[in-house]
Parts: C-alpha cells; sequence; structure tokens
C-alpha cells in the first residue's frame, strides 16, 4: 500500500494548467508595463479567453493581485533561503548574501517589487494566521542575527522597556519568541533600511552619481550589527 497522491482528472490537470498560464501571463503584462496594466480583459487577450472565462479562476482582479502578491513574496522568499541554504560562512556573511538576494531579485523583478510595497484594497487578504513567505525569511535574518549576538552578547535590551516589549511581540510573530529585542531591532532596521535604498535605486535616484548602493548596504548592515554587541544606555 502507497501513499501516492491519486492521479489528476484530465479537467483537473486543464484547470491546473489554464491557472498556472493565467499567473505565467500576469506576470509577463507586469513585467512589461506594470501591475497598473493588469486587467481581467487585458489578461484575457493575451490568453484568447474571454473574460466569463478568467472569472472562473479569480472572482475579481483585486482577488488576482492578491494571489500575485501572495506568489512574487514566495519567490523572494526563496531567493533568500537559497542563497543561505548548506553555506558554511560566518553568520555575519550569510547576512551579507541574505541581503544580497533580496536586492537581486528585486534588481530582477522591478515591478513585482513595486507590486508587492504598493497600496492594494479590495480583496487583498488581511493578515494571515499562518506566517507568510517573507515571515518566514525574516526569521531566518534573525537566527542569523541571533547567532552573531551570541559571540559577543549584550544584555540583548534596547533601553526601551515599551519597545523592548514590541520587539518581543513582533519575534513571537515571527516564530522566534527567544530572540532578544536586540536582536529584533537589528533584523527590522537591516530590512527597513536595504528596502529604503533598493526601492531608491529601483527610481533611478542613484544612476549616474558617485554612489556605490552596495557601500551604502554594507554600511547599514555593519551598523545593525555592531548594535548587538554596544551596552543599552
Amino acid at each position: 500500500m502507497t501513499n501516492e497522491p491519486p492521479a489528476m482528472s484530465r479537467r483537473e490537470r486543464l484547470r491546473a494548467q489554464t491557472f498556472q498560464e493565467i499567473e505565467d501571463t500576469s506576470f509577463a503584462i507586469i513585467d512589461t508595463d506594470g501591475v497598473h496594466a493588469l486587467t481581467i480583459a487585458a489578461l484575457a487577450r493575451s490568453m484568447a479567453m474571454s473574460a466569463p472565462a478568467v472569472y472562473r479562476y479569480f472572482a475579481s482582479r483585486d482577488a488576482l493581485i492578491a494571489h500575485l502578491v501572495t506568489s512574487s513574496y514566495q519567490q523572494l522568499a526563496t531567493a533568500m533561503r537559497e542563497a543561505v541554504e548548506g553555506s558554511r560562512r560566518a553568520p555575519r556573511a550569510r547576512v551579507r548574501l541574505l541581503v544580497a538576494a533580496y536586492r537581486d531579485w528585486a534588481l530582477r523583478h522591478r515591478r513585482r517589487y513595486g507590486m508587492l510595497f504598493a497600496e492594494r484594497a479590495g480583496d487583498a487578504p488581511g493578515k494571515p494566521a499562518a506566517p507568510t513567505p517573507l515571515d518566514q525569511a525574516m526569521a531566518l535574518l534573525i537566527d542569523l542575527l541571533a547567532a552573531i549576538q551570541d559571540t559577543a552578547p549584550a544584555d540583548g535590551k534596547t533601553g526601551d522597556r515599551v519597545l523592548d516589549e514590541q520587539l518581543r511581540h513582533w519575534a513571537r510573530a515571527q516564530e522566534r519568541p527567544d530572540a532578544t529585542p536586540r536582536a529584533a531591532t537589528a533584523a527590522i532596521r537591516i530590512w527597513t533600511r536595504i528596502h529604503g535604498i533598493v526601492s531608491l535605486e529601483l527610481t533611478g535616484i542613484f544612476d549616474n552619481r558617485t554612489i556605490e548602493v552596495q557601500r551604502l548596504i554594507d554600511l547599514e548592515i555593519d551598523d545593525a550589527i555592531a548594535s548587538l554587541t554596544t551596552t543599552a544606555a
């Protein structure tokens, strides 16, 4: 007796193939013209389908966008995880690999990255009960920072009791209840500051300038890591 899943019926296979084609075609439209260009009508034209046929898979454009956002987060998180998976480098070096993978994905998928942080409404879901792919990537970053802090432990607190409790709550949400507020702060600092730098880079703000983006990123990482080993006031 085997535990193999039952074979899909022909109808199920065709539906799965169409679903994947809808996702691939939607991303092609976004990558070319941006998320604003993705409408059910434009998608249907690209696939030689009728709009009502597309609605059998997604109830609305907002529902489609919500699915594409989740899929994009999964792609980003996978790229970050694969960057450090199996690496025997020191935690500090793996933090750099993780951040490099984040930036590389954003630069390769500029319009998908912009979609991730755009304002959404309608059918876009609220915070899911289970950790999202990006939560899982953040948990990996916290683990690396905690390993760095363990090599030169400080008291682990920020010096702000209210903020410390908020950071502990945030770390629990990432399924890292043992993370110190200092490690949680470093993780948030790295993510928010790298996001800010990458977002500016995508707008072209650093084009034809003498500033090297990678040096800015390295400085932010080093500053966040340095905060792990200093004594709170």
